[in-house]
């Protein structure tokens, strides 16, 4: 009965701290949200912003343009001499917790307009919670109506992730796993779940991984089994592949570039703490394989230290100095692939 009671003791005292740190991170957490800043659509973009509304979205005001999207206001079609790039992607595209003028396709936009000498528009597309389905579904019901000279598509590495809709309408054979495999899939899910719900676990998880990875730990915390997930029996993987080509397929088309960006996760830059070296080479080798343009952005961030780059110590969406050193690298890899004043002036002489 004693040893009951010692562990009863031990696991309050263990668990107080815990309660004390969720408090606190929940009372430094940004205000709730603005309620109604998203619409439904009856397509496989399945949603967007609604057209012309402001708020509040991870704690920083968020504006809507006529089309629903985070940027300025555009016109249908790009006005003479305008050079025009879509952005499209996720959270990290969005500028999660970031002022629109300190999102990537905003400070590209003005590298760009300075380097060519013209005037550039980068159409900022990004939606939380898409993935390359999503993303292709949009660029046809909307991207090519714009008429862009580039598409440059930010991969993620949580793109491999169906939502409820593309699970519900998928036929995904059923595979056996090990009883090892199931258990650590199980408790990564169980972590995962935490994470969603709980602060502290949120901000424990990323510094957990830190400390495992180089012991040679490399499943757990930030990423989870995302790395085991890049192979070509994962039917998810498969999908965002297709999805890719027919990206490069509708753009060959209309003789449009497309880029793949390959976006690391703010994790430490290093051999041993980076846990997801395997998405990068999988995603690159792909694109490289099937002639499209690729521009992985882990070699810009190496070396340092990516979660001094999160938006806040739970979130490890890019901040501002995040989200310039992205668009410094794209702006660099863009700015040969588009036509300058000087290119268009020459070919006017010609």
């Amino acid at each position: 009965m004693k040893w009951l009671i010692n562990l009863a003791v031990m696991a309050v005292a263990a668990l107080v701290p815990c309660l004390i740190a969720e408090g606190a991170l929940r009372l430094m957490a940004p205000p709730a949200d603005s309620s109604d800043m998203w619409r439904k659509l009856p397509s496989a973009a399945e949603w967007s912003g609604q057209p012309n509304v402001h708020g509040k979205h991870a704690g920083v005001p968020v504006a809507f343009n006529g089309f629903g999207l985070r940027d300025a206001e555009r016109s249908p079609v790009p006005a003479p001499g305008t050079v025009r790039v879509l952005a499209l992607g996720d959270s990290v595209t969005f500028g999660m917790g970031v002022a629109q003028d300190q999102t990537f396709p905003r400070q590209t936009e003005r590298l760009l307009s300075a380097e060519l000498g013209r005037p550039v528009e980068v159409l900022n597309m990004g939606m939380p919670g898409y993935n390359t389905l999503h993303e292709l579904a949009q660029l046809r019901e909307l991207g090519l109506s714009l008429q862009p000279k580039a598409v440059v598509v930010g991969f993620l590495y949580n793109d491999i992730e169906l939502s409820s809709a593309q699970k519900g309408a998928a036929v995904v054979a059923e595979q056996k796993q090990s009883l090892l495999r199931k258990t650590k899939s199980g408790l990564n899910g169980t972590w995962l779940w935490l994470k969603q719900h709980s602060l502290f676990a949120a901000w424990l998880s990323p510094r957990l991984g830190n400390a495992l990875r180089p012991l040679g730990v490399k499943g757990f915390g930030q990423v989870g089994e995302i790395k085991d997930q890049y192979v070509d029996s994962n039917p998810n993987w498969r999908r965002m592949q297709e999805a890719l080509l027919e990206m490069k397929r509708v753009t060959a088309e209309r003789n449009i570039e497309l880029v793949v960006m390959i976006i690391p996760a703010m994790a430490k830059f290093s051999d041993a703490t980076y846990p997801i070296k395997e998405y990068h080479q999988a995603v690159a080798a792909f694109c490289h394989s099937n002639g499209i343009k690729v521009l992985d952005l882990l070699p810009a961030f190496w070396g340092g230290d990516g979660t001094r780059y999160w938006i806040s110590a739970t979130d490890g969406h890019p901040n501002a100095e995040g989200q310039k050193i992205i668009a410094q690298a794209l702006a660099a890899y863009l700015a040969p692939l588009l036509p300058s004043t000087n290119m268009q002036m020459t070919g006017m002489t010609k």
